[in-house]
């Protein structure tokens, strides 16, 4: 006699501790598809396989919700690359394209790329939530990169520019050629490699901010 299959346990018996992240991972599923405004909490409890009462244990409102979706899906890796970059001893060259092949990962991430969609499109109609957004990733990203930057002025190694205006670049670059790369590139015949986008980058804002070498008199002066 076969030995009969057990039965499957419901999504809400699960540790209480995976609930949040199943909750997370349902939300940015619901947000993508439908945008923040349109969304219901209804929706992102049914497709976590909760309760909407199970969800409210964890997340009073939408705002939470995304509050704590930028926190685990992006200010984490924030905090990661900081952590990185402030045991790094390259040179601020070394460390420019550290920080930029890092948030390459990051952004690539199909979570990322829904959550920069998101943000993209709606967020600016949700004001706390755009200087949430400002202050937690965009602002600590370039504080970020400036830190690299001072670091290359103060040891000779890149150039200072007015209004840090590389710092502001970088992060632009890195998201949006990202978000092209995953949306685009399948249908562009001469579409790069990640490999080439990404060494396109550093070797962009590198030469955008490195200090020439000094000419070498023995070559003459060029005709």
């Amino acid at each position: 006699m076969a030995t009969p299959l057990p039965h499957a346990q419901p999504r809400w018996h699960r540790r209480p501790e995976d609930r949040p992240e199943e909750i997370l991972s349902a939300a940015i599923g619901v947000f993508g598809e439908v945008g923040f405004a349109r969304a219901k909490l209804e929706d992102v409890a049914r497709r976590a396989g909760v309760s909407k009462g199970t969800l409210y244990l964890y997340f009073d409102s939408k705002e939470s919700l995304f509050r704590e979706m930028i926190r685990t899906r992006v200010v984490s890796h924030v905090q990661r690359i900081e952590a990185l970059l402030e045991q790094s001893q390259g040179t601020a060259r070394e460390r420019l394209e550290q920080y930029i092949r890092r948030w390459w990962e990051v952004a690539q991430h199909p979570d990322m790329i829904g959550i920069s969609r998101l943000v993209g499109s709606e967020i600016g109609n949700f004001p706390e939530l755009a200087r949430f957004f400002n202050d937690e990733v965009i602002a600590r990203n370039r504080r970020l990169a400036k830190t690299i930057f001072d670091i290359g002025v103060a040891r000779g190694e890149f150039r200072a520019m007015a209004n840090d205006f590389p710092c502001w670049a970088v992060g632009s670059l890195v998201f949006h050629g990202a978000m092209r790369q995953r949306l685009f590139a399948p249908y562009d015949p001469n579409a790069l490699t990640d490999d080439q986008f990404v060494d396109g980058i550093v070797d962009l804002i590198y030469r955008s901010v490195a200090i020439p070498a000094p000419a070498d008199p023995s070559r003459g002066t060029p005709p």
